[in-house]
């Protein structure tokens, strides 16, 4: 599964080869896009880490308590 790191690495190739010169522009235009869904999908991946990891504490709390 791929985390939030290796996303931003992916997007910085994208975004590498989108501003690379010989790139045409419909081109750099999709690239630009898949580097920004690679930035979206890190900050996704981050949010469902959080979740999860208070969602475990959450129950790990209950069945202390319960």
């Amino acid at each position: 599964m791929l985390k939030p790191d290796d996303c931003r690495k992916l997007a910085e190739q994208y975004r590498a080869r989108a501003n690379d010169a010989s790139s045409a522009k419909r081109l750099a235009n999709v690239l630009l896009s898949v580097s920004n869904a690679y930035l979206a999908l890190a900050s996704q991946l981050e949010l469902l880490a959080s979740v999860e990891h208070q969602e475990h504490a959450r129950r790990a709390g209950r069945n202390v308590q319960g």
